[in-house]
């Protein structure tokens, strides 16, 4: 390009910068936010596709065409109306499911015929809205179901669901960013399903605020009233319609059934003074009522009526009423007409005879202005006639509380049991409560508790970002307050290297985002200084003299004020001086923890932490105890400093530094693998508990065969036979033969070949009735044997199934181990009792419950031990105690919660979030779930979760207690040992002696009494690298001079 004739030079393009890689776009589908441009297309791709596979066809034209510029705000209630009005309102070729008598089976709809008409034949009323069709069903097997209520049919949740609707929703429709837009299906689904987009002129941005502007003006003009004044008195929030439907204190004269003077001396608007006629404060819904009249008994007494002398126009309702009674309106009035003439066409004679003439100021004539309540008493009517028509109390219906319910509401709580006695771990305890004896003191206080459990908890349930072995509770506390240069305390030591390794990888990056460091700026005074203007000095009078001029200046010095120099500001600590000369990333990036190095990075990040004014004070105080102002700033002061510094302290700096790790990216990785790792686990339980129920059902039918089976192979009882023996007649023949000694021989012989005969007769009759029973008995145990092995059979397969089923069980049950262990991302509580006090179980979830198995110190079998009990946040408990909420609750249940408190919560109270306390008793335990009350919501969710853990707690609560128990007993018997020795020893003959004796006692006890923290090791750190955090770092090994020989290096230690 050129400019008369001359090249023109282009100004160079901007960078380029790519706006869709920033984290600000939001997927209009799944209403997630946070991704970039193409994440959020991506995501609205997958959710189109999901949607276009689950939704059917045919429903999306019927749910866009009826959301179609409809104007509910809120995307749930939309979501809420559309599902509701379509799980009733089917069409053909909807996909149903039918409940028949073989269960719940899948259908089509071939075929809807409206019986609408059928209905209302009868009374002859059709109303469009209500109609009823009659469904023809085909069932899968081509089998036809008819229907006739649409009740009868179910829509398939696998495609018709809440969160199907919402994500189609999301995608499908959009309206316009002002308040009450319509919403609007977007352009190409209107273009597919034929559904118009032309906006109603009613549902226009323009319409819609006219009609707001026309609905504000009717409701002033309602309020005002009929002439623009003020409102009448029988209305609502009279004189005072900001009141929000409260009606305002009532003042002498001011009542609503009051006759007197009207705001600024003017009389009232209409002439019903003493009787009222009410406003219904919401409008009427109902049947619209065609008589519009004044009721019939009074038909009679308003046609005798005389001509009425009204005052200006009557209001509304009189004016229809009047209207509907065909009475005439007079045409003129004068503002002195008297009450009687200003009464309307539905007062009757008798109450419209008892209003007393009115003077033209609006009072009574017989009656001087009164502005106090004897003015009531004389214009109110006589006794009689209010005792005929007495008014009638409103009927109050019993209606039964159903529970559960806030737990503060219940009106007969139970103060006839306590909650057991709470324990502090702290030397301080809240007010009311008895202090520990201070032989038993551990240095503690309450405000360090808090964080104490904070750290243990985190320090254990992400043991494999910080890579340290699990430990427990008592260990931790112990270790904080260990004070011995040696032995060293392996755990204190771990715990500050593995916190401070998270700020600095090993390539020396620093992983947490710090402070920025405030130079001070030395050189701003001086330049005040510089450049302050000298004040010029006033000219003297012309005529003076070197004595007036001398009075002058000395007056000048004496009027001018003096500037208070400022104190230069305390020195608080020589922090800034050592981190000067100490590079801590350096040292941190190289791991030189040992010999008091992680003491002086812990200097070096306090320090640059206090540059966060919320964190100033705490580091401060810490810093002037590591680093005074008073001592060189050296690493080995700082170490010494360390092991003299108070443990409330040590926590508060450990706490600190700990509190950043969280969000380092190794921590955010953690926590998404967990994520997925629960929603694996899940998946596999699913699976597990769909197979676990197929199992069931099979075991079931297994069952069922085994009892109709069971009474044919049920062996029987024994029964005594007595079996008669065969009786022999050869006797009585050989009887016979004796007898007859008369017979010949011959006889003899014929008689033996007869015999011989029958014993050949009988024993082939014997043979074949033995065949014949050995026959039966084999082809009975033929089929014995195979009824006894399908028995048996049957009941291997139902041991089979239960083995499976058991084993299947245990699947489950581990799953959910590893789901709770899996659940790392916060500490979930057990609940909330009646008072808001927050009770923990640290096992709950997060880690083993007795600590990772394979620990230096598992063999103590517990990991924490205690229930803890958080005081009451204040800001969800506090507006309990206020003076209004107190008088409320006296005044309706006949309590306040501070009374409660004082009365249920026993000897021992919290009363803030930063004072705790804790159960280390199963009785305890069992005592509080009694003290539960489940009528409450709090209290109900609080005692189940006690009930589904108790055992475990107890478990773990007695091994606490066997653990500290031994380690009691141990010191007892140690200390009896020493006492035994001591009195077997000979009375020495000189003092050196029994001087050495005593002391060679003293350091064997010492020994002996080794605090318990030191037991423990970082085993884990130690099994994947081979040494711990602190022995990371190996100094660098000097080569002999003059040699250039390279050598392998050798392993760590």
């Amino acid at each position: 390009v050129q400019y008369k004739r001359k090249p023109v030079k282009t100004e160079t393009p901007p960078p380029f910068i790519d706006d869709n890689s920033e984290r600000v776009f939001t997927c209009e589908s799944t209403g997630h936010s946070g991704y970039t441009f193409f994440e959020a297309m991506e995501s609205e791709q997958e959710a189109a596709q999901e949607i276009d596979s689950t939704l059917p066809e045919a429903l999306r034209a019927r749910v866009l065409e009826w959301v179609q510029f409809m104007t509910i705000p809120r995307m749930d209630d939309l979501v809420n109306q559309v599902f509701d009005h379509f799980r009733e309102h089917y069409s053909v070729g909807d996909r149903v499911v039918l409940d028949t008598e073989q269960g719940k089976r899948p259908g089509l709809i071939k075929s809807m015929t409206d019986t609408s008409r059928l209905h209302s034949m009868f009374n002859g009323q059709f109303n469009e809205e209500f109609r009823s069709y009659t469904y023809i069903c085909a069932m899968d097997n081509g089998e036809e179901l008819t229907r006739y209520k649409a009740s009868e049919l179910l829509r398939d949740r696998r495609v018709y669901s809440k969160i199907i609707l919402k994500q189609f929703l999301r995608s499908a429709i959009t309206r316009d960013p002002w308040h009450g837009a319509p919403w609007m299906v977007k352009d190409h689904l209107a273009k597919r399903y034929n559904i118009p987009t032309k906006l109603p002129d009613a549902k226009t941005r323009e319409a819609i605020v006219a009609a707001k502007k026309a609905a504000i003006a009717d409701r002033a003009a309602v309020i005002l009233g009929p002439d623009g004044g003020s409102p009448p008195v029988n209305f609502p929030n009279a004189g005072n319609y900001q009141m929000n439907g409260i009606r305002p204190m009532q003042g002498n004269g001011q009542g609503p059934n009051s006759i007197g003077l009207y705001s600024g001396g003017q009389p009232q608007p209409h002439g019903l003074a003493g009787a009222p006629v009410p406003i219904p404060p919401y409008p009427y819904t109902g049947p619209a009522n065609h008589y519009v009249g004044p009721p019939p008994h009074l038909h009679d007494a308003l046609s005798h009526q005389p001509p009425l002398v009204q005052n200006g126009p009557l209001p509304p309702h009189l004016q229809q009423i009047a209207n509907a009674s065909r009475l005439p309106l007079p045409p003129n009035a004068s503002p002195s007409s008297n009450v009687a003439g200003q009464v309307s066409a539905n007062i009757p004679p008798h109450l419209a005879q008892q209003i007393p003439p009115q003077g033209p100021g609006g009072l009574p004539i017989s009656l001087p202005f009164q502005n106090n309540f004897m003015q009531y008493q004389t214009l109110a009517p006589p006794q009689h006639l209010q005792q005929q028509h007495p008014i009638p109390a409103p009927r109050t219906t019993f209606e039964p509380v159903k529970y559960p319910i806030d737990d503060l509401r219940i009106k007969q709580p139970r103060v006839n049991v306590a909650r057991p006695a709470l324990k502090f771990f702290s030397d301080d305890v809240p007010e009311g409560n008895e202090a520990p004896d201070e032989d038993n003191g551990t240095g503690i206080l309450m405000k360090s508790i808090g964080p104490i459990l904070t750290i243990w908890e985190t320090l254990n349930v992400h043991d494999g970002v910080y890579s340290l072995d699990s430990f427990t509770l008592d260990d931790f506390v112990e270790a904080m307050g260990y004070s011995a240069e040696e032995p060293e305390c392996e755990l204190l030591v771990e715990v500050h290297c593995a916190v401070l390794k998270q700020y600095v990888n090993s390539s020396g990056k620093l992983q947490i985002q710090l402070p920025n460091v405030v130079e001070d700026d030395e050189s701003s005074d001086e330049e005040d200084d510089e450049s302050r203007e000298a004040t010029p000095e006033p000219e003297p009078p012309k005529r003076t003299t070197r004595s007036s001029l001398r009075k002058s200046e000395v007056a000048e010095i004496v009027e001018k004020a003096r500037t208070p120099t400022p104190e230069p500001p305390k020195q608080i600590h020589k922090a800034a001086e050592f981190v000067a000369e100490y590079d801590w990333v350096e040292e941190c990036q190289e791991r030189k923890f040992r010999d008091g190095g992680w003491q002086a990075m812990l200097v070096a990040v306090l320090h640059r932490l206090s540059y966060n004014p919320s964190q100033k004070e705490d580091c401060d105080e810490i810093l002037a105890q590591l680093v005074p102002p008073d001592e060189d700033p050296s690493i080995e002061n700082i170490a010494d400093n360390y092991l003299n510094m108070d443990v409330n302290l040590r926590v508060t700096a450990l706490d600190i530094i700990l509190r950043l790790t969280v969000t380092t990216d190794e921590f955010r990785e953690l926590l998404q693998t967990a994520a997925q790792d629960m929603t694996n686990l899940r998946k596999e339980k699913i699976e597990f508990q769909r197979k676990r129920k197929e199992l069931a059902d099979e075991m079931f039918k297994l069952d069922i065969e085994r009892k109709i089976a069971l009474p044919l192979n049920t062996p029987q009882s024994p029964t005594e036979s007595k079996d008669t023996p065969d009786v022999s007649m050869v006797d009585a023949e050989d009887a016979k033969e004796d007898e007859g000694a008369s017979e010949t021989e011959e006889e003899v012989q014929t008689s033996r070949k007869i015999r011989k005969a029958v014993k050949q007769t009988k024993r082939k009759r014997d043979s074949e009735v033995a065949k014949k029973e050995k026959a039966k008995k084999a082809k009975a145990e033929a089929a014995k044997t195979k009824q006894q092995k399908d028995w048996e059979k049957l009941l291997d397969d139902i041991e089979k199934k239960k083995e499976q089923l058991r084993e299947c069980e245990a699947n489950i049950q581990e799953l959910d181990d590893d789901l709770r262990e899996a659940k790392v991302h916060r500490s979930m509580i057990l609940g909330k009792d009646r008072f808001l006090n927050k009770y923990y179980w640290f096992e709950h979830n997060g880690m083993p419950f007795g600590g990772v198995p394979q620990s230096s110190t598992a063999e103590y079998g517990y990991a924490n031990g205690r229930v803890w009990v958080q005081g009451p946040d204040e800001m969800e408990f506090q507006p309990n105690l206020t003076e209004e909420a107190c008088k409320l609750d006296q005044q309706e249940f006949g309590w306040t919660v501070p009374l409660r408190k004082s009365l249920e919560e026993g000897p021992t109270h919290l009363t803030n979030s930063r004072e705790w306390g804790y159960y280390d008793d199963p009785e305890d335990i069992e005592k509080l779930i009694a003290w539960l009350d489940e009528r409450g919501t709090r209290e109900k969710a609080l005692r189940k979760e006690l009930v589904m853990f108790k055992e475990r707690i107890a478990e773990y609560m007695a091994k606490l207690k066997e653990h500290l128990g031994d380690a009691k007993d141990d010191d007892e018997d140690q200390e009896m040992e020493d006492e035994e020795e001591d009195e077997e020893v000979e009375a020495p003959k000189t003092r050196s002696t029994r001087n050495k004796a005593s002391t060679s006692a003293e350091k064997e006890r010492e020994e002996d009494e080794e605090p318990r923290c030191l037991a423990w090791t970082n085993s884990i750190m130690r099994d994947r690298q081979g040494h711990n955090h602190s022995e990371e770092y190996e100094p660098p090994k000097r080569g002999r001079k003059g040699t250039a020989k390279v050598t392998k290096g050798k392993g760590r230690k």
